[in-house]
């Protein structure tokens, strides 16, 4: 390491071995002036004063973040929300406890081991469920139909998938969202396509929206699967002017010719960028939706020691045009605009639709179900491509 030959490294460790000698004798909190707290206190300042997505993680919060990477955590395997009528559940993830407890969509949690939740905010709703791998967790849930049950549900380690709402329409316009880069998502992405070939898709919308990205791994993978050989993806540029890597397509596509809209918004970022914004420029795809977030930094993992780990800004990238989206986000072809509102909306009934009707719905969440103008706008899109497509085969 170049550090330690640098005598301007020495100067500045002597002055922080100061500085933490003073503090931790002399302030006038000793419980906040340990060793270990006050080196997790200026090791996180020092990073994240750098730019906003670098970061020190302690032990706990770097198992977390690695766990998230790779869509997985301790717990039963439901996502919540908290509405007017209390803490309702949202989603119950196929083959998890919550699911084998009887547990569903529209259910109110109204304990958490006995104790009345009504004024909990969500975080610690869900820091009270979540706990060792192997216990179990009484919660008291009231059914859609008014009916309190007690249950006790085990934890265990929860894989979420990172595809979600794969599904063909009438017209055999396909339908994949994906939620996050993570290691697994090359292979599920990969199976998801397969089966909605199956399924007799002919194009697809690939819904990037409020992907906020994951693994530049993983990003490569996806944007493998719809662009020829050797194609460019993206070019990751390091602090040294002859630091460039070029990461190419090196398989034979999946999808190399079928009609495909990529759906983005605000939310999209990073991996989500690299893959809109390949497909778009190389001409592939449509972006339809609203203007990205515009992360166009890569960050690498350092582990460290005591289980910690640094999370630190090593390079930029760029798409295979020269183009950087850092700051600016990517441009989409087709700008569909939808309000906060609107948004929100989407998001609760994403997973409430198909186990509830209209009515129902409306009564549970207090608004009747909205159009989702983005998406319909990609398949109006797709219809048109289509058409091309069929008359110049002719």
């Amino acid at each position: 390491m170049q550090g330690f030959f640098n005598a301007n490294y020495w100067r500045s460790l002597l002055r922080f071995g100061e500085t933490l000698r003073i503090t931790n004798t002399l302030y006038v909190d000793e419980n906040k002036s340990q060793y270990q707290a006050l080196t997790d206190n200026a090791i996180s300042g020092m990073i994240t004063k750098l730019d906003r997505h670098s970061n020190y993680y302690k032990p706990e919060e770097y198992t977390s973040f690695k766990d998230d990477t790779h869509r997985r955590y301790v717990g039963i395997g439901v996502m919540i929300r908290k509405v007017e009528g209390g803490v309702l559940i949202t989603r119950v993830f196929e083959g998890g406890p919550a699911e084998e407890s009887g547990l569903c969509v529209g259910d109110y949690i109204a304990k958490v081991e006995g104790i009345d939740i009504g004024n909990w905010d969500l975080p610690e709703v869900s820091s009270k469920i979540k706990g060792e791998e192997g216990t179990s967790v009484n919660i008291t849930v009231r059914s859609r139909n008014n009916k309190l049950n007690d249950l006790n549900v085990n934890r265990r380690k929860i894989t979420i998938s990172s595809v979600e709402g794969t599904v063909v329409d009438q017209n055999h316009t396909g339908y994949l969202r994906l939620v996050q880069f993570t290691s697994r998502s090359g292979k599920e992405c990969t199976d998801a396509i397969t089966e909605l070939l199956e399924m007799g898709m002919t194009s697809l919308v690939l819904d990037l929206r409020d992907n906020s990205g994951g693994l530049l791994s993983a990003a490569v993978e996806i944007a493998d699967l719809f662009l020829p050989r050797d194609q460019l993806i993206v070019t990751i540029k390091g602090r040294d002017e002859n630091e460039v890597r070029n990461y190419r397509c090196h398989s034979v596509p999946l999808l190399p010719d079928l009609p495909v809209a990529v759906l983005m918004n605000e939310g999209s970022a990073s991996a989500s960028e690299i893959v809109g914004g390949a497909l778009s420029v190389s001409g592939r795809a449509k972006v339809v939706g609203e203007q990205s977030f515009g992360k166009g930094s890569v960050q690498t993992i350092f582990p460290t020691e005591n289980q910690s780990g640094l999370r630190l800004t090593t390079a930029m990238y760029f798409l295979p045009d020269g183009s950087t989206i850092h700051e600016q986000g990517v441009t989409p072809d087709v700008l569909v605009k939808c309000s906060d509102e609107n948004e929100s909306k989407l998001r609760i009934q994403r997973y409430s639709l198909d186990i509830m009707d209209s009515e129902e719905f409306k009564s549970q969440f207090d608004f009747a179900p909205i159009a989702d103008v983005q998406l319909l706008e990609a398949k109006k899109l797709l219809l048109i491509e289509s058409d091309k497509k069929n008359v110049k085969n002719i």
